[in-house]
């Protein structure tokens, strides 16, 4: 499905379902700033055209997001009877549409009446949901239809024969916390049951973001983690060697965000892992000894570096799959009785592996020393909540280059005094730049250098400012400890990859309209003029006078 939504005279085209992160984007995108969104409907395209009467609708985003992730969740045949039934019925209400997903037994939609055998089983299947094999080949379905629509509860409509056989409709929504529903069973790893001391009850699907816990909160009208009851957690897919028992898990997480941003940061990385990348996973961290979460990402980061083989368990057997299946070497099969397999793997041992050894489910050998494995500390996980830690600002300052283009032509180039008169439009530019799963760490977010670095530094957001008359480019950081030299310096060298590679290199591409035409402004440049500098650093240059040589 897809809607167009509507904010006064701005408007966003959005591709239901949407994530979390997506949403609160094409919210923001038309001055939306709510947790939970409400806005208007402008333009629906679904086909076949059963929910067009959304269009005009003011709406709950998030109950609509939920009302479409359940849909794409259905067969084709679901989706024609949820549209059909609550065209009929004139059904509007999001709460009773979400409940009708779930409500769909004993109701039939009917558009082929040509087999009745077929027609039969359609309707014992919605009635009953299942069928043995054995009832299916003594059953009469010609005779159960003709039954059925003797009964009389039936409505002909243009789109087919709308039946009900004891429809009820379920409350399983109530029109405040949502109902459990994994719509993407292949990259969630766990499901984590958040309740409130009212006995409402929430679902955090694992990985999440900041934006899905800020909403859950919301509709448990708690202001923090903290506040909520952990009631349950489901492990989807992770080995059982590396999730302690449910129980267990409660308790743990049990009011410490932290703990809970740190799981996540783990489930994160192991969502696209398959089964067998899982068990390698378990494997390895079981070789490290380990079940703290921040050194199961570390290792699962780094599964290339280790040497897994499931089942074998000495020398020999290492050093016979050296031989006969690696192929580490070229050998006359005559040979094979007279090598010291043994010999064989440990000298492989000694000359390609830091640490090896076997466990239980087989060998594994890594690169690095074991403890090297154990030293992430969590530096890079992305916050479920807002640092409460008391930061300071620091920033990094830049020079600014602009042109300025009318009807595709270059006109002139624009330097910090003239681009000082455009100061709000590049701000507001660069506002509409700013990604939603960049919170609430901004550019941090991308940032895998020093660990000491990525700690002290909790937040970079790319910023102009206006600095006697001339409008510099600004790194504007929040830091919970004062930075070395050194780690300034890899700060300022991760803000120049930014500005001529990464996120400068996409905002100096897109036009900032204004009235003498597209202005585009870059962070960086190979002139002359461009530099990175601290703020004791831009002072000593004004106070030895600015000149265009920065």
């Amino acid at each position: 499905m897809k809607i167009r939504a509507k904010n006064g005279g701005q408007t966003v085209d959005i591709t239901l379902p949407a994530t979390d992160m997506d949403m609160q984007y094409c919210m923001k995108c038309i001055g939306i700033e709510d947790i939970v969104p409400v806005c208007c409907i402008s333009e629906v395209w679904d086909e076949p055209s059963y929910f067009g009467f959304l269009k005009g609708q003011t709406v709950n985003m998030d109950e609509l997001n939920f009302f479409a992730r359940r849909l794409d969740g259905m067969t084709e045949y679901e989706k024609r009877v949820v549209g059909v039934y609550s065209s009929e019925t004139g059904m509007r209400e999001m709460k009773q549409l979400i409940n009708l997903t779930y409500s769909l037994q004993g109701l039939s939609l009917i558009t082929d009446l040509t087999d009745g055998n077929r027609v039969g089983l359609r309707l014992y299947l919605d009635r009953h949901l299942a069928i043995s094999e054995e009832e299916k080949s003594r059953m009469d379905f010609n005779a159960y239809a003709q039954k059925i629509f003797s009964e009389g509860k039936c409505k002909f409509l243009p789109h087919g024969i709308l039946v009900d056989q004891g429809f009820h409709m379920e409350e399983v929504y109530n029109g405040k916390t949502f109902p459990e529903y994994i719509d993407r069973p292949d990259e969630t790893v766990a499901v984590l049951s958040l309740g409130n001391e009212a006995g409402d009850k929430e679902y955090l699907y694992l990985p999440t973001d900041i934006s899905a816990m800020d909403k859950v909160k919301k509709r448990l009208n708690i202001a923090a983690f903290a506040e909520g009851i952990v009631n349950g957690i489901e492990n989807i897919r992770l080995p059982e060697s590396i999730l302690p028992s449910p129980e267990d898990m409660c308790m743990f997480l049990q009011g410490d965000v932290r703990k809970l941003t740190l799981f996540n940061e783990m489930c994160q990385t192991v969502s696209r892992f398959d089964e067998a990348k899982m068990d390698r996973l378990a494997m390895a961290a079981g070789f490290v000894g380990t079940s703290e979460f921040t050194d199961i990402t570390y290792i699962a980061k780094n599964l290339d570096e280790f040497e897994i083989h499931p089942q074998i368990h000495t020398d020999k057997e290492y050093g016979e799959f050296l031989v006969k299946e690696a192929g580490i070497f070229e050998i006359d099969e005559l040979l094979l009785p007279y090598i010291d397999y043994a010999g064989v793997a440990r000298d492989k041992r000694q000359a390609a592996m830091t640490d090896s050894g076997f466990i239980s489910e087989g060998f594994v050998g890594t690169q690095r020393a074991i403890h090297e494995y154990q030293e992430y500390q969590g530096e890079f996980a992305d916050p479920l909540e807002k640092n409460g830690i008391p930061c300071e600002t620091f920033c990094l300052y830049n020079s600014l280059i602009g042109m300025m283009y009318q009807n595709g032509e270059e006109q002139e180039t624009l330097y910090r005094s003239e681009l000082a008169d455009y100061e709000e439009q590049i701000q507001k530019a660069i506002l509409k730049e700013r990604h939603v799963e960049e919170e609430p760490r901004g550019l941090m977010h991308y940032f895998d250098g020093n660990r000491q670095v990525a700690a002290k530094v909790i937040s970079a957001f790319p910023k102009v400012q206006n600095i006697r008359g001339e409008l510099f480019g600004v790194l504007e950081c929040s830091i919970c400890q004062p930075l070395t030299q050194n780690e300034i310096y890899e700060l300022k060298n991760y803000w120049d990859g930014q500005m001529s590679d990464g996120w400068g290199e996409g905002f100096e591409q897109r036009p900032i309209y204004t009235q003498e035409g597209e202005l585009y402004v870059s962070f960086w440049t190979q002139e002359r003029h461009w530099g990175v500098m601290t703020e004791e650093e831009l002072d000593r240059i004004w106070n030895h006078g600015m000149t265009q040589t920065l």
